[in-house]
Protein backbone atom coordinates (compact mmCIF):
# COMPACT_ATOMS: atom_id res chain seq x y z
CA UNK A 1 0.00 0.00 0.00
CA UNK A 2 1.31 3.44 -0.95
CA UNK A 3 2.48 5.28 2.18
CA UNK A 4 0.88 8.56 1.10
CA UNK A 5 -2.48 6.85 0.66
CA UNK A 6 -2.12 4.84 3.88
CA UNK A 7 -1.35 7.98 5.89
CA UNK A 8 -4.48 9.71 4.58
CA UNK A 9 -6.58 6.58 5.00
CA UNK A 10 -5.69 6.14 8.67
CA UNK A 11 -6.34 9.83 9.29
CA UNK A 12 -9.72 9.55 7.53
CA UNK A 13 -10.80 6.62 9.72
CA UNK A 14 -10.12 8.49 12.93
CA UNK A 15 -11.75 11.64 11.62
CA UNK A 16 -14.89 9.81 10.43
CA UNK A 17 -15.40 8.26 13.87
CA UNK A 18 -14.80 11.60 15.54
CA UNK A 19 -17.37 13.51 13.50
CA UNK A 20 -19.72 10.53 13.64
CA UNK A 21 -20.09 11.17 17.34
CA UNK A 22 -20.91 14.80 16.56
CA UNK A 23 -23.66 13.60 14.21
CA UNK A 24 -25.10 11.24 16.79
CA UNK A 25 -25.19 13.90 19.50
CA UNK A 26 -26.37 16.60 17.11
CA UNK A 27 -29.52 14.68 16.28
CA UNK A 28 -30.72 15.23 19.84
CA UNK A 29 -30.61 19.01 19.47
CA UNK A 30 -31.41 19.76 15.83
CA UNK A 31 -31.87 23.50 15.66
CA UNK A 32 -32.98 24.17 12.10
CA UNK A 33 -33.29 22.85 8.61
CA UNK A 34 -33.57 24.63 5.30
CA UNK A 35 -34.04 23.71 1.68
CA UNK A 36 -30.77 23.70 -0.25
CA UNK A 37 -31.69 23.41 -3.90
CA UNK A 38 -35.31 22.41 -3.92
CA UNK A 39 -38.06 20.83 -1.87
CA UNK A 40 -36.35 17.44 -1.61
CA UNK A 41 -32.85 18.61 -0.72
CA UNK A 42 -32.37 19.93 2.80
CA UNK A 43 -29.40 20.83 4.96
CA UNK A 44 -29.21 21.04 8.74
CA UNK A 45 -27.00 22.95 11.13
CA UNK A 46 -25.21 19.68 11.89
CA UNK A 47 -24.38 19.11 8.19
CA UNK A 48 -22.64 22.47 8.10
CA UNK A 49 -20.88 21.97 11.44
CA UNK A 50 -19.55 18.56 10.47
CA UNK A 51 -18.40 19.61 7.00
CA UNK A 52 -16.58 22.64 8.42
CA UNK A 53 -14.85 20.41 10.95
CA UNK A 54 -13.88 17.90 8.24
CA UNK A 55 -12.48 20.57 5.93
CA UNK A 56 -10.60 22.31 8.73
CA UNK A 57 -8.98 19.11 10.01
CA UNK A 58 -8.09 17.79 6.56
CA UNK A 59 -6.67 21.11 5.40
CA UNK A 60 -4.50 21.40 8.51
CA UNK A 61 -3.15 17.86 8.17
CA UNK A 62 -2.74 17.90 4.38
CA UNK A 63 -2.57 21.54 3.26
CA UNK A 64 -1.81 20.72 -0.38
CA UNK A 65 -4.84 18.46 -0.80
CA UNK A 66 -8.15 19.56 -2.30
CA UNK A 67 -11.32 19.12 -0.24
CA UNK A 68 -14.57 18.74 -2.18
CA UNK A 69 -17.59 18.85 0.11
CA UNK A 70 -21.33 18.64 -0.42
CA UNK A 71 -22.19 21.82 1.46
CA UNK A 72 -19.23 24.07 0.64
CA UNK A 73 -17.98 22.86 -2.73
CA UNK A 74 -14.33 22.71 -3.70
CA UNK A 75 -11.31 24.75 -2.70
CA UNK A 76 -10.06 27.23 -5.29
CA UNK A 77 -6.65 25.55 -5.30
CA UNK A 78 -8.05 22.52 -7.10
CA UNK A 79 -5.49 20.86 -9.36
CA UNK A 80 -6.07 17.70 -11.40
CA UNK A 81 -2.93 16.04 -10.03
CA UNK A 82 -3.73 16.72 -6.37
CA UNK A 83 -5.10 14.33 -3.84
CA UNK A 84 -8.77 15.26 -3.50
CA UNK A 85 -10.98 14.38 -0.53
CA UNK A 86 -14.62 13.94 -1.53
CA UNK A 87 -16.72 14.30 1.61
CA UNK A 88 -20.36 14.08 2.59
CA UNK A 89 -20.85 15.22 6.20
CA UNK A 90 -24.23 13.48 6.49
CA UNK A 91 -25.49 11.24 3.74
CA UNK A 92 -29.15 10.66 4.54
CA UNK A 93 -29.92 14.14 5.87
CA UNK A 94 -33.68 13.69 5.51
CA UNK A 95 -33.47 10.56 7.67
CA UNK A 96 -31.29 12.44 10.14
CA UNK A 97 -33.67 15.42 10.29
CA UNK A 98 -36.56 13.07 11.14
CA UNK A 99 -34.48 11.15 13.70
CA UNK A 100 -34.48 8.01 11.55
CA UNK A 101 -31.16 6.33 12.53
CA UNK A 102 -29.91 5.61 9.02
CA UNK A 103 -27.28 8.07 7.85
CA UNK A 104 -23.50 8.30 7.75
CA UNK A 105 -20.38 10.34 7.15
CA UNK A 106 -18.56 9.52 3.90
CA UNK A 107 -14.94 10.23 2.97
CA UNK A 108 -13.23 9.22 -0.28
CA UNK A 109 -9.58 9.97 -1.01
CA UNK A 110 -9.04 10.33 -4.75
CA UNK A 111 -6.17 11.04 -7.11
CA UNK A 112 -6.92 12.30 -10.61
CA UNK A 113 -10.58 11.84 -9.61
CA UNK A 114 -10.08 8.08 -9.05
CA UNK A 115 -10.93 6.76 -5.56
CA UNK A 116 -7.93 5.24 -3.80
CA UNK A 117 -9.38 4.90 -0.31
CA UNK A 118 -12.82 5.10 1.25
CA UNK A 119 -14.21 5.41 4.76
CA UNK A 120 -17.92 5.37 5.62
CA UNK A 121 -19.07 5.50 9.24
CA UNK A 122 -22.62 4.93 10.42
CA UNK A 123 -22.62 6.23 14.01
CA UNK A 124 -26.09 4.87 14.78
CA UNK A 125 -25.15 1.26 14.00
CA UNK A 126 -21.49 1.81 14.94
CA UNK A 127 -20.43 0.38 11.59
CA UNK A 128 -17.22 1.43 9.88
CA UNK A 129 -16.95 0.45 6.21
CA UNK A 130 -13.54 0.91 4.62
CA UNK A 131 -11.54 0.07 1.54
CA UNK A 132 -8.21 0.82 -0.11
CA UNK A 133 -7.70 0.19 -3.81
CA UNK A 134 -6.39 -3.33 -4.29
CA UNK A 135 -6.66 -4.26 -0.60
CA UNK A 136 -10.26 -5.45 -0.24
CA UNK A 137 -13.25 -4.04 1.64
CA UNK A 138 -13.98 -4.32 5.36
CA UNK A 139 -16.72 -3.76 7.92
CA UNK A 140 -15.47 -3.21 11.46
CA UNK A 141 -12.23 -4.94 10.52
CA UNK A 142 -13.79 -8.00 8.88
CA UNK A 143 -13.64 -8.72 5.14
CA UNK A 144 -16.90 -8.16 3.27
CA UNK A 145 -18.02 -9.48 -0.09
CA UNK A 146 -20.90 -8.87 -2.45
CA UNK A 147 -23.74 -11.37 -2.69
CA UNK A 148 -23.16 -14.59 -4.63
CA UNK A 149 -26.85 -14.84 -5.53
CA UNK A 150 -27.36 -15.65 -9.19
CA UNK A 151 -31.16 -15.64 -9.49
CA UNK A 152 -32.75 -12.21 -9.70
CA UNK A 153 -36.10 -13.49 -8.45
CA UNK A 154 -34.51 -14.07 -5.04
CA UNK A 155 -32.76 -10.70 -4.92
CA UNK A 156 -33.43 -7.69 -2.74
CA UNK A 157 -32.64 -4.58 -4.76
CA UNK A 158 -32.46 -0.98 -3.69
CA UNK A 159 -32.88 2.41 -5.29
CA UNK A 160 -33.51 6.06 -4.48
CA UNK A 161 -35.39 8.87 -6.14
CA UNK A 162 -34.77 11.99 -4.08
CA UNK A 163 -32.67 13.81 -6.69
CA UNK A 164 -34.17 12.30 -9.83
CA UNK A 165 -37.83 12.64 -8.82
CA UNK A 166 -38.31 15.94 -10.65
CA UNK A 167 -36.19 15.61 -13.81
CA UNK A 168 -36.42 11.86 -14.40
CA UNK A 169 -39.80 11.00 -12.96
CA UNK A 170 -40.94 8.76 -15.83
CA UNK A 171 -37.66 6.83 -15.99
CA UNK A 172 -37.66 6.27 -12.23
CA UNK A 173 -41.25 5.00 -12.24
CA UNK A 174 -40.60 2.76 -15.25
CA UNK A 175 -37.58 1.21 -13.55
CA UNK A 176 -39.50 0.61 -10.35
CA UNK A 177 -42.41 -0.99 -12.18
CA UNK A 178 -40.07 -3.11 -14.32
CA UNK A 179 -38.72 -4.86 -11.23
CA UNK A 180 -42.20 -5.78 -9.95
CA UNK A 181 -42.58 -9.55 -9.89
CA UNK A 182 -38.95 -10.07 -10.92
CA UNK A 183 -37.27 -9.64 -7.51
CA UNK A 184 -38.05 -10.67 -3.96
CA UNK A 185 -38.22 -7.07 -2.76
CA UNK A 186 -37.40 -3.45 -3.59
CA UNK A 187 -36.17 -1.14 -0.85
CA UNK A 188 -35.59 2.61 -0.51
CA UNK A 189 -33.53 3.43 2.59
CA UNK A 190 -32.59 7.05 1.92
CA UNK A 191 -28.78 6.99 1.97
CA UNK A 192 -27.01 6.23 -1.32
CA UNK A 193 -23.65 5.84 0.43
CA UNK A 194 -24.98 3.23 2.86
CA UNK A 195 -26.89 1.53 0.05
CA UNK A 196 -23.60 1.03 -1.78
CA UNK A 197 -21.90 -0.21 1.39
CA UNK A 198 -24.76 -2.67 1.88
CA UNK A 199 -24.16 -3.99 -1.65
CA UNK A 200 -20.52 -4.45 -0.70
CA UNK A 201 -21.53 -6.33 2.45
CA UNK A 202 -23.96 -8.60 0.57
CA UNK A 203 -26.98 -7.21 2.41
CA UNK A 204 -28.43 -5.79 -0.80
CA UNK A 205 -28.04 -7.62 -4.09
CA UNK A 206 -28.17 -4.56 -6.37
CA UNK A 207 -28.52 -0.78 -6.25
CA UNK A 208 -29.19 1.84 -8.91
CA UNK A 209 -29.95 5.56 -8.89
CA UNK A 210 -29.74 8.65 -11.08
CA UNK A 211 -28.51 12.24 -10.67
CA UNK A 212 -26.27 11.55 -7.72
CA UNK A 213 -23.19 13.66 -6.94
CA UNK A 214 -19.54 12.65 -6.41
CA UNK A 215 -19.94 12.68 -2.61
CA UNK A 216 -22.86 10.25 -2.92
CA UNK A 217 -20.85 7.69 -4.89
CA UNK A 218 -17.07 7.99 -4.58
CA UNK A 219 -16.56 6.13 -1.29
CA UNK A 220 -19.33 3.60 -1.77
CA UNK A 221 -18.29 2.73 -5.32
CA UNK A 222 -14.78 1.79 -4.21
CA UNK A 223 -16.14 -0.30 -1.34
CA UNK A 224 -18.37 -2.24 -3.77
CA UNK A 225 -15.50 -2.84 -6.20
CA UNK A 226 -13.11 -3.95 -3.46
CA UNK A 227 -15.81 -6.31 -2.17
CA UNK A 228 -15.84 -8.03 -5.57
CA UNK A 229 -18.75 -6.14 -7.08
CA UNK A 230 -19.32 -4.26 -10.31
CA UNK A 231 -20.04 -0.53 -10.58
CA UNK A 232 -21.38 0.94 -13.82
CA UNK A 233 -22.71 4.15 -15.31
CA UNK A 234 -26.02 3.34 -17.00
CA UNK A 235 -25.57 6.20 -19.47
CA UNK A 236 -21.88 5.83 -20.34
CA UNK A 237 -19.23 3.23 -21.07
CA UNK A 238 -17.20 3.94 -17.97
CA UNK A 239 -18.16 4.92 -14.42
CA UNK A 240 -16.38 7.79 -12.66
CA UNK A 241 -17.20 9.93 -9.65
CA UNK A 242 -18.84 12.53 -11.90
CA UNK A 243 -21.16 10.02 -13.59
CA UNK A 244 -24.87 10.86 -13.75
CA UNK A 245 -26.05 7.37 -12.87
CA UNK A 246 -24.85 4.31 -11.01
CA UNK A 247 -25.54 0.59 -10.94
CA UNK A 248 -23.79 -1.50 -8.30
CA UNK A 249 -24.29 -5.24 -8.05
CA UNK A 250 -22.52 -8.59 -8.11
CA UNK A 251 -21.02 -10.10 -11.27
CA UNK A 252 -23.59 -12.91 -11.01
CA UNK A 253 -26.56 -10.52 -11.26
CA UNK A 254 -25.13 -7.85 -13.56
CA UNK A 255 -26.63 -9.03 -16.84
CA UNK A 256 -30.04 -9.59 -15.27
CA UNK A 257 -30.08 -6.11 -13.69
CA UNK A 258 -28.98 -4.51 -16.96
CA UNK A 259 -31.66 -6.32 -18.92
CA UNK A 260 -34.34 -4.68 -16.81
CA UNK A 261 -32.79 -1.23 -16.44
CA UNK A 262 -31.89 -0.89 -20.11
CA UNK A 263 -35.05 -2.69 -21.23
CA UNK A 264 -32.88 -5.12 -23.19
Amino acid sequence: MDEEVLMRFEFAKGLACEVGNVIKKGGKDLKWTKEKSGFYDIVTNVDVEVENKLKERISLAFPNDVVFGEETGMNEKDKPDNYMWVIDPIDGTTNFSKKIPHSCVSIAITYNAKPLAAVVFDPFMNELFEAVKGEGAFLNGEHIYVSKLDELENAVVNTGYQYSAVHMREKVLEDYESFFGKVRAIRIFGSAVLDLCYVGAGRIDGFWEYELKPWDMAAGALIVEEAGGVVMDLFSDEFNIYSKSILATSPTLLSQMLKILKRG
